[in-house]
């Protein structure tokens, strides 16, 4: 089996300590037998069919080496910063490079975590686009900017890097949204990434084989990049009061996130926060039915349990009926089976009970349900047993005036439990009906207390540019395009409200991770 060491201050560490981490396909397959392999191996045991089970172990650590990585970080900073920026921008072509020469891998190593094929091309999609030349070419000149020349005066406007810059990238998805963090680099910043407990394989394949062969091939210092696994709460506390750690970057639970901020701040820190996110996809009379069906059957990718899916769909009612029956026709054609089938969509539910509960909640308050709504085991049988859900689609009009006491409406959905919402009317005329439609949508956008993306399928000139205008509580708005895509120029992440915070704001982590200095200079 492979092993995957820690890497701190420019060097592999081996602690001595180990995890194992299984082939998520046994793990659906036999659940039993996989853990009583991984218990006999962590006894020093080696079953003879372990291989078959058992993909790698990797090392954990403890706060003693959390320590020295920030002590590595903090002095790599202060060398880093002096690096020429045209260098520090030639470290994140090579990121790219990197990331293209390793993509069969880096979806090989998702698969193996558990993320279906489907979901695990999204997410390379995701990494390819953040690191493309043309963004980095506009964030590198984003760092030192001449503003204009008054006279015998040069003012300048110039990102000096924070620091040291620590990050918990989340659980479901860690290897592709740790990767965005890179960016600290473009300005300065040391940075020591904490991979997740229980899957830190792909994440710690990126940032070692894709990032840190990047640092070494430029010549970047030794600390520049650590990487560290332990327990989360003592690491996390460590860097919340360590002065030589100067932002945290982290991804959770709007209520987790929100708590670490605070403290953050408490101890004169940067929080820099990916929350929970609830989705709004707004669709409007006479647009492209076709792109936005297509667009929300992303809702069920990887069972809904992405944060930047979207999570409600909100429906103009003159094209309600010909959007629901194309959504149910394509949503019956999605596949169960095990992640490493090409045409899974659909994984384990790890918040069964809250996803039951949701949908519970729904129809007592009044919801309709349209397909869905069983456990199943992973080839799609029901089974009330099953760790997979049907996908599930409720039904709910806006003259229902339990909507916004609905917990699929007002909380995250974790889970393939999708609200579909008609906006109805009470007027006449065209002129009137649409009016009053716009409005209900807006009153649904601005009571959605997260923040992370919208988007809107719209024909209307007029519309487009109202729902540009008035839609403007969340990081990004994507109009008349998938609503998991990612464009040039455009950061991936952010969020305002319960996603990303009071500072929330469209994530760009060069900007995010460094401090903006005028400097005036007269000759």
């Amino acid at each position: 089996m492979e092993q995957f060491s820690l890497f701190v201050d420019g060097k592999d560490v081996d602690t001595g300590k180990y995890e194992y981490f299984p082939y998520s396909d046994q793990v659906i397959l036999d659940f039993k037998k996989t853990y009583q392999i991984i218990t006999k191996l962590k006894k020093g045991e080696i079953p003879e069919d372990a291989d078959k089970y058992v993909f790698a172990r990797y090392c954990v650590g403890d706060n003693e080496l959390n320590k020295k990585a920030i002590d590595a970080a903090y002095k790599a900073s202060k060398i880093m910063r002096d690096m020429p920026i045209a260098k520090r921008r030639k470290i994140l072509y090579d990121v790219h490079k990197n990331l293209v020469a390793n993509k069969e891998k880096i979806i090989e190593l998702l698969a193996i975590e558990g993320h279906p094929k489907k979901l695990s091309q999204w997410e390379y999609e995701a990494m390819d686009n953040a690191f493309c030349k043309t963004t980095l070419d506009m964030f590198k000149d984003s760092v030192w900017e001449e503003a204009g020349t008054i006279g015998r005066e040069k003012v300048y406007l110039v990102r000096k890097a924070d620091g040291v810059v620590v990050l918990v990238p989340p659980k479901n998805a860690a290897a592709s949204n740790s990767l965005s963090a890179a960016y600290c680099f473009l300005a300065g910043n040391a940075i020591i990434v904490k991979a997740p407990l229980k899957a830190p394989i792909a994440t710690i394949f990126v940032w070692k084989n894709i990032i840190g062969k990047a640092l070494k091939d430029n010549g970047a210092p030794d600390g520049i990049m650590n990487i560290v696994i332990g327990n989360s709460k003592v690491i996390m506390d460590e860097w919340i009061e360590n002065p030589k750690v100067n932002d945290i970057f982290f991804f959770g639970e709007s209520d987790n996130g929100l708590e670490i901020s605070k403290r953050a701040h408490n101890n004169n820190k940067k929080a820099i926060l990916e929350l929970s996110g609830n989705d709004n996809m707004f669709v409007w009379d006479g647009c492209d039915v076709e792109g936005a069906t297509d667009s929300a059957l992303d809702a069920f990718l990887g069972s809904t349990q992405i944060c930047m899916l979207p999570k409600n769909i909100i429906v103009h009612e003159k094209i309600y009926d010909k959007f629901k029956e194309k959504f149910l026709e394509k949503i019956s054609k999605l596949e169960f089976g095990l992640p490493s089938n090409e045409k899974t969509c659909f994984t384990p539910v790890v918040k069964m009970k809250d996803c039951v509960e949701f949908l519970e909640d729904a129809l007592y308050k009044g919801a309709r349900l349209l397909c869905g709504g069983k456990k199943v085991d992973y080839n799609g049988t029901p089974n009330d047993k099953g760790i997979y859900f049907q996908p599930t689609l409720v039904e709910i009009e806006t003259d229902n005036p339990e909507m916004f006491n609905m917990k699929v409406i007002k909380e995250e959905n974790f889970f393939p439990v999708i609200p579909i919402v008609k906006v109805k009317s009470s007027k006449k005329t065209k002129k009137e009906v649409d009016k009053e439609i716009f409005d209900k949508m807006l009153e649904i956008a601005q009571k959605n207390e997260y923040g992370l993306r919208a988007s809107v399928w719209v024909k209307s000139a007029y519309y487009t540019r109202q729902f540009m205008k008035h839609i403007d509580n969340c990081a990004l708005l994507r109009i008349n395009s998938r609503h998991v895509a990612f464009s040039l120029y455009l950061p991936g992440q952010g969020g305002v409200g319960k996603t990303g915070g009071p500072y929330g704001e469209a994530s760009y982590l060069v900007q995010k991770t460094t401090h903006l200095q005028g400097i005036s200079l007269t000759r």
